[in-house]
């Protein structure tokens, strides 16, 4: 399953406490991405991050997030979003999918 986090600065967090944790952030997210639980890791264009986590639950994800030093220091907050297939697509093949469905101008078989 794929998650979305997107990771802000706490309001009020300090820039240079959140700063102080770099080094030690860097290489949690490095051994997340090299044990294959963060696939992707993007900037936002602005402070925070946004991370794509291959997890087999919402847990797995959950438990990955709080184990970040900078979120567990609580200079973070990390919103988890599980994501699912896009499916929206059907509604332009609805009609080929039942048959004797009828398309515009012609006759149900």
């Amino acid at each position: 399953m794929k998650l979305l986090a997107i990771g802000r600065p706490r309001e009020g967090a300090d820039v240079h406490e959140i700063g102080r944790y770099a080094r030690e952030e860097m290489a949690a997210l490095w051994q997340l991405y090299r044990d294959g639980a963060v696939r992707e890791m993007h900037s936002p264009g602005r402070p925070g991050a946004v991370l794509v986590f291959e997890a087999t639950g919402p847990q797995d994800a959950e438990a990955a997030v709080a184990g970040l030093p900078l979120t567990a220091a609580g200079l973070i907050v990390l919103e988890l979003i599980e994501l699912h297939p896009f499916s929206a697509f059907e509604v332009l093949f609805a009609d080929r999918a039942r048959p004797g469905a009828r398309r515009e101008g012609q006759e149900a078989i």
